[in-house]
């Protein structure tokens, strides 16, 4: 397992055999949201919870920026994980769907093969495609999260 600088790259499976176990970050607290088991693919997570500044009248500025408008993003979006083979491919879609919101980034999904992923919006709700269903599993101090499983 290689971790290029929060881009996880797994190459086969542990040397047991068995999957390795991810912990992906929650995008409100400082610990973990669950647990991803995956092997011989990458994972990459976007969010704006780590690189941000907070302006003198409240409003939060997030690093990733809508290239429609030139403004940070700001939608219902809290963080995005992709899971696929090519890690350039999970880099690329997990930026670009966080900045496409909720809806966009599942209608993406729906539409083009070849990842899965993880939206945590907000409100506190996990979206996890039909693929990764018996890959995740929240952890005990997230079970407060709604979880819910995206279909094609």
């Amino acid at each position: 397992m290689l971790d290029l600088g929060g881009n996880i790259v797994m190459i086969g499976s542990r040397p047991d055999g068995s999957d390795w176990r991810l912990g992906l970050q929650s995008p409100f607290e400082n610990d973990t949201v669950g647990v991803l088991t995956a092997s011989d693919c990458a994972v990459v997570t976007s969010g704006n919870y780590e690189n941000f500044f907070i302006a003198d009248d409240g409003t939060i500025y997030g690093h990733i920026i809508n290239p429609a408008t030139g403004y940070p993003v700001n939608n219902d979006l809290a963080s995005v994980t992709i899971v696929a083979k090519d890690g350039k491919l999970c880099d690329a879609l997990s930026t670009s769907l966080f900045v496409m919101g909720s809806n966009g980034a599942i209608d993406y999904w729906r539409n083009h093969p070849g990842f899965e992923m993880i939206l945590i919006t907000q409100n506190r709700q996990v979206l996890l495609t039909e693929g990764l269903e018996e890959q995740f599993t929240l952890d005990e101090t997230h079970s407060d999260m709604e979880m819910q499983l995206v279909a094609r």
